[in-house]
Formats: C-alpha cells, sequence, structure tokens
C-alpha cells in the first residue's frame, strides 16, 4: 500500500503567473518569469496498476511531481521516487513546457485507459509511449474535439471518463488545478478535468478571476473512494 506520514489531506499553493497571450505578451510591468507552464507526468506502476500525479504539493509527497511556472522551458523531468512498492514507469512519464505567450486557450485533453480493472490516466502530448500521448496545446482557438491515442496492449481507450477542456487564460486571473485521485481495492484512479461524462469522478479544475481554496473532488462511486492523501488542488496564478 502506498501509505507515508501525512501533515495535511490537500495542500494549496499559489505559484506567480499571468495567464494568457494577452495578459504575458503585452501588459507593462509583466516579468518573463511567468511566461511558461512546465507539466510534468509522473506516473507510477505497483501491484494496484498504474497511478499518475501531476501536482507537486500533494501530502503524499514521494509521488510529487515538478510541475511549475517558470521563464525558462524544463528540459528535464522532475517526479519524485515513489515509494511502497511503487516505482517510475519512465516510458508513460514526460515534461511539457507549455508557452503561454503562444495562445489564449489551455486545451487540455485527459485520456483514460481501462485494462483489467486497472485505469491509467494520461494528460501529455509527448511520451515515450506514443500510443498513450493526448492533445493537450496551447492555442488561440478551443479544441473541441477529444484527441487522444488508441492505446495498445490490452489496453483500450475509456470514453466515459476521457474530456477535453478549453481553459480561457486570457481572460482569467487562475488556472485553478483539482487533482483528484479515487482509490478502490488498491487501485488508484486519478481525474484532472470537471467535465468527463463519468460525472462521479469529475474535479474542479477551472480558470477564474479569483484563487480557489479548497479541493473540488466529486465522491466517486462503484466501489471507488476518494483518497485524500494523494489529491490536492493548485491555483496557478496571481
Amino acid at each position: 500500500m502506498r501509505r507515508f506520514s501525512v501533515v495535511a489531506a490537500a495542500v494549496a499553493g499559489a505559484i506567480g503567473l499571468t495567464l494568457g497571450t494577452t495578459a504575458v505578451a503585452e501588459q507593462p510591468g509583466v516579468q518573463p518569469a511567468e511566461r511558461y507552464l512546465n507539466l510534468h507526468q509522473c506516473v507510477y506502476v505497483g501491484s494496484g496498476g498504474h497511478y499518475t500525479n501531476v501536482l507537486p504539493n500533494t501530502a503524499n509527497t514521494a509521488f510529487n511531481t515538478g510541475t511549475n511556472i517558470s521563464s525558462t522551458p524544463d528540459s528535464a523531468l522532475s517526479c519524485s521516487p515513489g515509494g511502497g512498492g511503487w516505482k517510475p514507469a519512465p516510458a508513460n512519464s514526460a515534461v511539457k513546457d507549455f508557452d503561454l505567450t503562444a495562445g489564449r486557450y489551455l486545451n487540455m485533453h485527459q485520456c483514460v485507459y481501462f485494462s483489467a480493472g486497472q485505469h491509467y490516466t494520461a494528460v501529455l502530448p509527448n511520451t515515450p509511449n506514443v500510443n498513450f500521448n493526448t492533445g493537450t496545446n496551447v492555442s488561440d482557438t478551443a479544441d473541441t474535439k477529444l484527441n487522444c491515442a488508441p492505446g495498445g496492449g490490452g489496453w483500450r481507450l475509456l470514453l466515459a471518463n476521457s474530456a477535453v477542456k478549453s481553459f480561457d487564460l486570457a481572460n482569467n486571473r487562475y488556472l485553478n488545478l483539482h487533482q483528484c485521485v479515487w482509490t478502490s481495492s488498491g487501485q488508484y484512479y486519478m481525474g484532472l478535468l470537471p467535465n468527463s461524462p463519468n460525472t462521479n469522478f469529475n474535479t474542479g479544475t477551472n480558470a477564474s478571476q479569483t484563487a480557489d481554496t479548497a479541493l473540488n473532488c466529486r465522491v466517486g462511486g462503484g466501489g471507488w473512494a476518494l483518497d485524500r492523501i494523494d489529491s490536492a488542488y493548485l491555483p496557478l496564478g496571481g
């Protein structure tokens, strides 16, 4: 089991960022340190299957990532080492630097794959395991169609838990990321988006003029319960 000493179930932190093409590129006084959203997708494998984490601030620190805001794009993946029999899966892990001056929208594609009771969540477009990559991008247009690679090796795309969501970063001050993790019989499932068809497993991720102050996760169901040690929210903005 993946359990460690915990001081808080969900931790929030704010990283300075002015979002969107207009905000970053044209406003006077905006610092270049606010240009890149470096999103680290860290995947771990263990007896319970696959577990994906994208946040740097969960209470379960042995599985945290290097996701950050920076003046430069990250070139090296940063993943904590895991523990309790869980180890990193480099083939499914990656870091992607999203240049927030490149477009108005962060189009996030959440692709969930299923095999023999196991769930695997991917959000990045550039892992070595290309059969499980997504269409996540920054653009001046909002994506309206989900873009997921087909999977393989006995894994198939689970459309009920997959979705695409466009976050308008030009007109909002904060990107509030909510990572919700549910567990059942030693297995783990992570959701990041608020709009999958399987509404019992949606999150509160949003773009807003205000920073969220509480974790927002749906309750789960079908024997799956919220795992607060691995869940967290992170307001990006300021």
